[in-house]
């Protein structure tokens, strides 16, 4: 017998999704509603659902993990949860009804940062990674066959992966000899060729930027081609496609999220980034809601840009201004780069020395969290290693001091991976009393140790943020070079089974349950964003975002969950992305 599938019926008609097991649905209007787990906003109680989802397995993530047969949406938000005949009640010949045959329900995920323009960028790069590539050599051949049919004079932009081998400036200069060339590794580090360096005025004389380096050859000072904390301004040179050619892949990107599950995104956008995302939303081509955090491009006052980004803190723009589609959510701050140039203290332990290449000073680190906290803003600070993970811990106490904030829910990018030092128990008791929200990124267990960042003894520490009472959020941290990290069960996977593509089992007393996992992309990247009101589980008067999956995540053997497949994704009540 085929397996049941999904249908979707409209009143007495029906709209067919796939086409087996139909269900039929009584089409006359019930007006009965004082049975059903109604909500209080009156919009919700005046008729009948618009959206029914019946015999499903909806697994609500509320506090005491209630799981309920079905749900009733009305206006973009949730009318009703509860057993079928409670949301039978609710139907009338309007209402579009989803048969889902016992399929699991469960809300929208929340990836609580990444960077879309990011994405959408390396779609248009040279895919270089090693593996499925081979080697140097073979990253080579394929930058010597898009020279070849390149105008001389253009870009040749390709991105590989995290600690995999790179080119020279040497070979890049051989394999495209007539082109600017660039290679990622990552947002941190690239390597370019000689004619880059020339047109970013790049020499034998030129001064690290304030939290860059210039890595230079130890015998004749000469650029090697290798650029850590870079990519911006190397990139700054690099002319842009068109801008619908932009917000076209922009939205690609995005309709990609939502069809992984996401329905919300905490993301990074540049000004062009922030109004494609504008006029998306006037068009009604948003499929997903987003919420952006501003970077503020400030170096120790020596940063033309840093009076104009401490100006706006005080323009009277905070912390939740927009609407449920897209709202500006915080700043964001860079203390440090990645795990090499992350500041660490060496010896580890020992606070009297350490290394790294730092972006801000602790002074004025101080002033502009301070400001920022003033002026209601959450802050987001990029700390990676041990070192600038307590600058931003001195830099939060003062501010809380200075204007105190009873629910500021700032946040640590990166604490918890322990990927330029270990984040110590002094760190996590600092962390709780101030309220702080450590981010790590799930997906990066997979990387195993061949990831630079993971020489720590017990990295990705979940079970210990979540046993310490913690909530991290679930995100993918990603500029497109891990295409997996976009998949919430691909990085659940990661948490629940600690498996390395190596085969290694990194850390596994650092493990997580998959109700654990669930939670982390819900109600944790919810209340990391002071979401967890409107979004984040699935209860009455919250927002209507909720996907439907291929199996159980719940009952699935652990190493099943990266294969879960979404097939329904609905926001605000609508199906966005469906799949048969």
């Amino acid at each position: 017998m085929a397996e049941p599938r999904l249908a979707v019926l409209r009143g007495a008609s029906f709209i067919v999704i796939t086409t087996v097991m139909l269900l039929t649905v009584v089409p006359e209007r019930r007006q009965a509603v004082a049975k059903g787990d109604v909500g209080s906003d009156p919009r919700l109680v005046d008729g009948a659902a618009d959206l029914a989802l019946l015999d499903g397995k909806v697994i609500t993530v509320v506090s005491d993990n209630s799981i309920v047969q079905a749900v009733a949406i009305k206006g973009g938000r949730i009318l009703a949860v509860g057993d079928n005949a409670v949301i039978r009640e609710l139907i009338g010949p309007t209402t579009h009804v989803i048969q889902l045959h016992g399929k699991t329900v469960l809300p929208g995920f929340i990836d609580a940062h990444t960077h879309i323009e990011g994405i959408a960028d390396y779609h248009r790069m040279l895919d270089l990674h090693v593996p499925p590539l081979k080697d140097v050599d073979e990253m080579l051949q394929k930058i010597k066959e898009r020279a070849h049919n390149t105008a001389a004079g253009e870009w040749i932009v390709g991105a590989g992966g995290w600690g995999q081998p790179m080119p020279t400036r040497q070979q890049l200069d051989s394999a495209a000899p007539h082109h600017p060339a660039l290679v990622r590794e990552s947002a941190h580090e690239i390597v370019v060729n000689s004619r880059a360096l020339e047109l970013a005025h790049i020499g034998k004389n030129t001064p690290d930027p304030e939290g860059s380096k210039i890595w230079k050859d130890p015998n004749t000072g000469e650029p090697t081609g290798r650029l850590s904390e870079m990519f911006g301004r190397m990139l700054a040179l690099i002319p842009k496609p068109a801008y619908d050619v932009r917000e076209q892949s922009v939205k690609e990107v995005l309709q990609g999220f939502a069809g992984k599950g996401v329905t919300t995104i905490y993301d990074f956008p540049s000004a062009d980034g922030l109004r494609i995302y504008q006029d998306l939303l006037a068009k009604g081509d948003l499929p997903v809601r987003l919420r952006c955090q501003l970077i503020l491009n400030i170096a120790n006052d020596r940063d033309p840009d840093a009076a104009f980004d401490e100006n706006f803190l005080k323009y009277g723009i905070h912390t939740g201004f927009g609407n449920d589609w897209l709202k500006i959510g915080g700043i964001k701050l860079f203390l440090d780069g990645e795990s090499e140039t992350g500041l660490r203290y060496d010896p580890p332990g020992q606070k009297e020395k350490w290394v790294g290449v730092p972006k801000m000073t602790q002074p004025t680190l101080n002033r502009v969290v301070a400001e920022a906290q003033k002026n209601d803003f959450q802050i987001w600070i990029h700390a990676l290693g041990d070192r600038a993970q307590d600058m931003a811990l001195d830099a939060y106490q003062l501010a809380q001091h200075e204007y105190p904030r009873a629910d500021a829910r700032n946040r640590i990018e990166h604490a918890g991976n322990q990927e330029a030092g270990a984040t110590s128990q002094e760190q996590l008791d600092r962390m709780k009393r101030l309220g702080i929200i450590p981010v790590p990124t799930g997906a990066w267990i997979y990387l195993g140790r061949a990831f630079k960042g993971t020489q720590a003894e017990v990295p990705f520490i979940y079970r210990t943020l979540l046993d310490e009472g913690f909530r991290p959020p679930g995100n993918s941290d990603s500029l497109g070079s891990m295409p997996e990290s976009m998949n919430p069960f691909f990085s659940m996977w990661a948490m629940v089974t600690r498996k390395t593509r190596s085969g290694e089992l990194l850390a596994p007393q650092q493990a997580i349950t998959p109700a654990e996992a669930i939670r982390i992309y819900t109600m944790y990247g919810a209340y990391s964003g002071f979401e967890e009101k409107m979004k984040g589980s699935i209860e009455k008067g919250k927002l209507a975002d909720l996907i439907v999956v291929s199996d159980d995540p719940l009952t699935v053997p652990p190493d099943k969950l990266k294969d879960i497949t979404v097939k329904l994704t609905i926001v605000d009540g609508k199906v966005v992305q469906a799949t048969h």
